[in-house]
């Protein structure tokens, strides 16, 4: 009966349409007036398919100039900065593909995002939070100014729904063959990038920035590339030759590219190793003028108070000096530490609720998540340096801290309003509960397969596989939790709707 009942019709199939399976013919044909030729499982005679490969989509090879020659520039810095540009291409594994239903697929990942059981009514609770202008349903309108635009950014929300579905079913059998097409669309927009990268007046366009941080997103949601660190180099590079943050800032259009950018490389460096953090000079240098810039907004940090997120910044930076010094040395860094440590419990997420236009319990609920949260951070990575001692007052906080998120997280991970909101505080639960005992280890590895289908992302059980060695470990320390940096967002795209074509 379910299989019947999800079966699209011959003619909807020949058409690349989503049918509605109706019986015995469909309302898509029926609506269209074409005559619907049912569900059999043999195909009408009818119907013809063109033999694989004889439609094939265009400008799909990649150029043969070389990635790292650089025409036209500037300057010498410019010169350099490009070539580390066009080398972090390089380091990307290019799949070579045809594809005969480009437009097809486009359809229908928007039609899956659009979908009442898809990502737009997922996301919909959000809102009783306060006003959010990048959460909107996919329109017609979206579609066709969509397709002006390049392999890049058109194939990269294919890849986005492809993996959405993939992870909200994935022991469906189909997921190997939605894991296929994902790699291979994958592989265009890759080459579509490095196509634009060599393009003297495109390379520091709005649109490649958006690509790069899309395609970021999108390998990070279905954990396709370890080596995330690399789309990070060229966003960064982008940035750089475009004056830095603070001159992109300016432009209202890029503002949700630029936050990204900036959350996912600041979480990312909390579960990197210290000897392998980055930006966080540049992080530390841009603090006080992002704050003031986005610091008011409702959704600057994926619901990280600002306050907290400024320390989260301070303490990387901490970490950084920390592995630069002797062994002798590193103590002079305690101090910093305590004043970081006191002003984390210092913050008071009352007021900082009362700020915010509606859900004001849900606000507290988040305000107090994050503060145990990243007062745990605090201690755990900064001990693992012996930045802070590994004293009984530390680690009687350190319960006090685990015990409160342990129970904030019961509640917060019940509320659709803001559950996806809480991957990176259930981790810092994650990695004190190898000190916390199997009833909060269970916890999290429970948890975490939940956020991964209702977020549809593969990333919470990336964490856990993680967690779970380090809990085998017999290790104690942050740093031996996390052997190589990962990228623990549960953002899954951005908005590109006021991105304009070039």
């Amino acid at each position: 009966m379910e299989e019947n009942r999800k079966r699209h019709c011959w003619e909807c199939l020949r058409r690349c349409l989503v049918c509605d399976s109706t019986r015995p013919i469909c309302k898509r044909c029926s609506t269209s007036g074409t005559v619907c030729p049912g569900y059999s499982d043999a195909k009408p005679a009818r119907l013809r398919w063109l033999a694989p490969g004889r439609v094939k989509s265009r400008n799909r090879r990649l150029k043969e100039t070389p990635s790292n020659k650089i025409e036209n520039s500037h300057d010498e810095m410019t010169t350099r900065a490009m070539a580390e540009l066009s080398r972090w291409t390089d380091d990307l594994v290019i799949p070579r593909f045809e594809i005969n239903t480009e437009t097809c697929d486009l359809v229908q990942a928007a039609e899956y995002c659009k979908d009442n059981t898809c990502i737009y009514q997922d996301l919909i609770p959000i809102h009783q939070l306060g006003p959010n202008p990048y959460i909107y349903p996919v329109s017609p309108a979206h579609f066709q100014s969509g397709a002006t635009l390049p392999d890049h950014l058109r194939l990269v929300f294919v890849c986005m729904a492809l993996s959405h579905r993939i992870n909200r079913t994935r022991n469906d059998p189909q997921c190997k063959a939605l894991a296929v097409t994902f790699y291979r669309y994958r592989g265009i927009v890759i080459r579509s990038l490095s196509e634009d990268i060599n393009v003297e007046y495109k390379r520091t366009s709005d649109i490649l920035l958006a690509g790069i941080i899309s395609l970021l997103l999108a390998d990070t949601q279905q954990g396709a590339s370890p080596n995330w660190r690399c789309h990070l180099k060229g966003i960064e590079r982008l940035i750089t030759l475009r004056g830095g943050i603070r001159a992109l800032a300016g432009s209202k259009h890029l503002e949700s590219l630029l936050l990204c950018f900036v959350f996912v490389s600041v979480i990312g460096n909390t579960t990197s190793p210290a000897s392998d953090l980055a930006l966080t000079s540049s992080h530390l240098d841009e603090l006080d003028f992002i704050l003031e810039k986005y610091g008011g907004r409702i959704f600057t940090f994926h619901l990280c108070p600002p306050p907290l997120f400024a320390e989260i910044v301070k303490i990387n930076h901490l970490r950084t000096l920390a592995t630069k010094r002797e062994p002798a040395g590193v103590g002079e860094l305690s101090q910093e530490a305590y004043e970081i440590l006191s002003r984390i419990h210092g913050f008071s997420p009352e007021p900082w609720a009362d700020s915010k236009p509606s859900s004001k319990e849900d606000w507290m609920l988040i305000g107090n998540v994050y503060q145990a949260a990243v007062a745990l951070y605090c201690i755990s990575s900064l001990q693992s340096l012996s930045v802070l001692p590994l004293s009984h007052s530390l680690r009687s906080r350190c319960t006090t801290h685990s015990q409160s998120l342990y129970v904030l997280l019961n509640e917060a991970l019940s509320s659709p309003k803001i559950k996806r909101f809480m991957l990176w505080p259930l981790v810092l639960l994650g990695v004190e509960a190898v000190n916390g005992g199997a009833a909060m280890r269970a916890f999290v590895e429970k948890q975490l397969p939940e956020i991964s289908r209702h977020v549809g992302t593969y990333v919470p059980l990336m964490a856990k596989g993680v967690l779970e060695r380090f809990w085998a470990s017999g290790e104690m320390r942050w740093d031996a939790c996390f052997d190589k940096p990962y990228a623990l967002t549960t953002q899954i795209a951005i908005d590109i709707s006021r991105i304009l074509p070039l």
